[in-house]
């Protein structure tokens, strides 16, 4: 719909607001609307501050995935308040588990026999996303770096499963900015991508630690593992810098890795095939998620 600008005063320009959208959302006289410029448009929303976002989940199955997954996609998604109505113990276990484990700032303020309320307490601000971007991807080398001491062998004192939480938290919290700010605007969905194959990356580690936690192997290969830094390192780079000319190096390192270092590595032994598997497939994740992010790029310099 179109409206026309109505001067006001000698500097002041006012447009009517359509009256199905301010009964929709129960607006009255000296209300306040929330104004954002996103891109070259203006956004109008209802004032939510000190109002929470809220929706309601039913549990349905007791395995640990089934969940989580939807508790943290509500607050991936945005909600503050979420009513849970759970089956059995089990489930509210797994549920306690989830805001331990996964997600910031979420306490339970609520609980009844079948069912519980989780609300938004306190969390980093959105301006703080890219200090935990960046916890992403430092915590993703120290996860490479613990699997490689422990394929060769040393010493290791601290948990992988720690450090994979701490990653996960960092994710879903940058994911639950962009889904509350619209950060990235048009390319909000693309540095979703990018950050859903930086984290299938890190779960390649993960499972190469898993299947570590029941064989013994010995690899000293440095190879793939000084690889899939670099292309952490490079794909950091691009982000901060704004810079799409790294992207040569990313899809030389690639092709070398993977298509060379890959082969070579994996006519050693059965062993030996599994843990290059799992970095090459993670050095693949990072390939792939320079394309979103030269999409969102692109986005920011234009």
């Amino acid at each position: 719909m179109k409206r026309k600008l109505v001067q006001q005063g000698e500097a002041t320009l006012m447009v009517s607001i359509p009256s199905k959208w301010v009964k929709e959302n129960d607006l009255q006289k000296g209300d306040t609307i929330d104004i954002e410029e996103v891109e070259h448009n203006l956004l109008l929303s209802k004032d939510v501050q000190g109002r929470k976002k809220e929706t309601h989940l039913e549990l349905r199955a007791s395995t640990e995935s089934a969940v989580r997954v939807p508790i943290v996609n509500a607050y991936r998604s945005g909600y503050d308040l979420v009513h849970i109505h759970f089956q059995n113990h089990t489930q509210y276990a797994l549920l306690q588990r989830t805001l331990k484990e996964y997600i910031f700032g979420f306490e339970l303020v609520h609980k009844g026999d079948n069912d519980c309320t989780i609300e938004n307490i306190t969390e980093p601000s959105a301006e703080q996303f890219d200090i935990l971007l960046q916890k992403i991807f430092d915590n993703t080398k120290s996860l490479l770096q613990f699997t490689r001491e422990r394929l060769e062998g040393r010493t290791i004192k601290e948990d992988y499963l720690g450090i994979t939480h701490r990653i996960h938290q960092y994710d879903n919290f940058c994911r639950r900015v962009i889904s509350k700010t619209n950060k990235f605007g048009s390319a909000s969905s693309s540095f979703w991508n990018f950050l859903t194959l930086l984290l299938h990356a890190q779960r390649e580690l993960y499972h190469l630690n898993q299947y570590l936690d029941k064989n013994k192997v010995l690899f000293k290969e440095k190879v793939l593992f000084e690889g899939f830094e670099k292309l952490l390192e490079t794909l950091l780079a691009m982000y901060k810098d704004k810079n799409i000319e790294k992207i040569d190096l990313i899809h030389l390192l690639e092709k070398e890795l993977v298509y060379k270092e890959f082969y070579r590595i994996v006519q050693k032994g059965k062993r030996e095939a599994i843990v290059a598997h799992h970095l090459t497939n993670g050095i693949k994740e990072l390939y792939l998620a320079s394309s979103p992010l030269l999409t969102v790029i692109l986005h920011e310099k234009n």
